[in-house]
């Protein structure tokens, strides 16, 4: 499956997670959807409210179902992230999704609606852009926009950045993202497989013990040992606790002590900076000596 978007296309826009405060804070994001050619179409249920999510159930599986279903929707955007996306998986049709392959857009609480997509149907998804979150400052930051349009185009990208942790190069299919969604769904049938993967994983808010315990659980994961590389991202505002157990810092040391495969650090993808838009499930190359990531 390639992917490329053309002036004129039709995008569709859910909210999967979390409910939105207000539809001008789709303002600025459907703004910039509309100045690269692309026509953005509302789900019916975007600013739902059930609970702390976006709509029931049944009525955001709705929006997403009804967007695979229609061949003139070309990709997805979620609005925003939060919490919730994970409530959905049991729900979708995945054999209509992969009869109709097309990339969700997404980011934070999103990732288990793509990663659950990606193990269900092989498709590969967008992560590190949603419609609200990255206007929240008045416009798009300068990398994220450029490795955005990059992917709109076709147009290759090296991304770089960050500290080798352990040299080297791999070739695998980009798997992760935050780190407390991808952990949701361990001992579940929307796990993906680990085997050729290159990792990817960053969080926010997150106190450094269950950053630790997390990453364990990870590691304990069938086929984690036929992981190709690792990529840590930013692990924003996430505080120690106590001296004794450790910053980020501390805590990718050790978990990366035992392992003889490309990891890299401090790599800018994550949650509050200037970060790259990356493709999940997609195949990349990793060049730990150089920080880099091409896809």
């Amino acid at each position: 499956m390639t992917f490329q978007l053309h002036k004129g296309d039709k995008v569709g826009v859910i909210s999967p997670s979390r409910w939105l405060k207000s539809s001008n804070d789709l303002d600025r994001g459907m703004q910039y959807l509309k100045a690269q050619g692309l026509e953005p179409i509302l789900g019916t249920h975007i600013l739902d409210n059930w609970r702390y999510m976006a709509g029931t159930i049944d009525n955001r599986v709705s929006d997403i179902m009804e967007f695979y279903k229609n061949p003139e929707i070309k990709a997805i955007f979620c609005t925003g992230g939060g919490d919730g996306s994970q409530y959905l998986l049991p729900y979708l049709d995945y054999p209509i999704i992969k009869q109709n392959p097309k990339p969700i857009f997404g980011h934070s609480d999103n990732n288990a609606l793509q990663l659950g997509i990606i193990s269900q149907t092989g498709q590969f998804c967008y992560t590190g852009f949603v419609l609200v979150y990255d206007f929240r400052h008045g416009n798009i930051e300068p990398l994220t926009q450029q490795s955005l349009e990059n992917i709109f185009h076709n147009r290759p990208t090296i991304a770089t950045g960050g500290e080798c942790v352990h040299q080297g190069t791999a070739k695998g299919k980009l798997i992760g993202g935050c780190v407390s969604l991808f952990r949701n769904l361990c001992g579940t049938p929307y796990f993906p497989d680990l085997s050729d993967s290159i990792l990817l994983l960053e969080d926010e808010e997150e106190p450094t013990y269950k950053l630790d315990l997390m990453f364990q659980q990870i590691k304990q994961q069938k086929n984690f040992n036929k992981v190709k590389g690792i990529i840590f991202g930013h692990f924003e505002n996430c505080p120690t606790r106590r001296s004794d157990d450790g910053n980020i810092d501390n805590i990718i040391q050790y978990f990366s002590e035992d392992l003889n495969i490309p990891i890299i650090k401090h790599f800018p993808y994550g949650h509050g900076i200037d970060h790259y838009v990356l493709p999940l499930g997609k195949t990349c190359k990793l060049n730990a000596d150089k920080c880099t990531l091409e896809y």
